[in-house]
């Protein structure tokens, strides 16, 4: 299994080559990008395909690209106005093209705007975000592209059993789950949620906490059961990547060793 880690404890820097073998010489196989760095541009595809480029001769494996396209403007995939729709659907292709431009790979997304069930309109907006994710789903599979929904720490998708159903209504096979088990423990147990997840698991965000902010620690500096994390992934047969999502670039250096160490070597 890779071993990989986040771009997001560096978003105050560019996306680069110098950057990534920052991460190469940590011993690091595998990278999550972010739109958060400084320069970020869904319309540069010719900076993503250098950057594709940087990772290849670094012989880095990219993983995925977390996008936050609802905190930059006004974009909703459960939104029930046309017009929104149209301009939300542009912007998630757009997206898609980037992540094709990188050579394909997942989008982790987890700004799932629908409301909770007893909320009047949320059949209706459950249904439409479906409708639309599949819709981009349709438009990403022949780009070699994925898109992995992520458990928050509150609203609808702070529970993993309606993301497992979502995912399995949407029906497409380049969309499943990623879970994020630092957001888990603030709300719940990240073991069951890695489990209720089951065969729809196609990432991970690895980090730790104390169960009330999200601390993004390394490993072992919360609270988090980490034997029993690595043993839900062992029996849910999960190969992808071991993916890190910390926030302090000091703890890159010891990425690596934390990984080895918990997975038992």
């Amino acid at each position: 299994m890779k071993i990989g880690a986040s771009t997001i404890m560096h978003r105050d820097r560019p996306l680069s080559r110098e950057l990534f073998q920052e991460y190469q010489e940590a011993g690091i196989d595998s990278l999550e990008l972010t739109d958060y760095h400084p320069g970020f541009s869904f319309t540069d595809l010719d900076a993503f395909a250098s950057l594709r480029q940087a990772m290849t001769d670094l012989s880095l494996h990219l993983n995925t690209l977390h996008i936050h396209l609802e905190i930059f403007d006004d974009y909703d995939l459960a939104t029930l106005d046309d017009a929104l729709r149209e301009k939300s659907l542009t912007a998630y292709r757009q997206a898609v093209d980037v992540m094709e431009a990188l050579g394909g790979g997942i989008l982790v997304t987890h700004h799932i705007q629908i409301p909770e069930p007893e909320d009047g309109s949320h059949d209706a907006k459950r249904q439409a975000y479906i409708d639309n994710l599949g819709a981009v789903a349709s438009y990403a599979a022949p780009k070699d592209v994925s898109f992995a929904v992520e458990n928050t720490s509150r609203g609808y998708t702070r529970e993993p059993e309606r993301l497992a159903k979502l995912v399995a209504d949407i029906d497409a096979s380049n969309v499943g789950i990623v879970i994020d088990v630092g957001h888990r423990n603030m709300v719940g147990d990240p073991v069951e949620a890695l489990r209720i997840a089951g065969p729809h698991l196609i990432t991970l965000h690895l980090h730790d906490n104390h169960g009330e902010q999200d601390e993004h620690l390394l490993p072992g500096r919360g609270d988090i059961d980490w034997d029993g994390v690595v043993k839900a992934l062992e029996d849910s047969a999960y190969s992808g990547v071991f993916m890190y999502e910390l926030s302090r670039p000091e703890d890159l250096v010891e990425v690596r060793g934390n990984a080895e160490q918990i997975r038992g070597g």
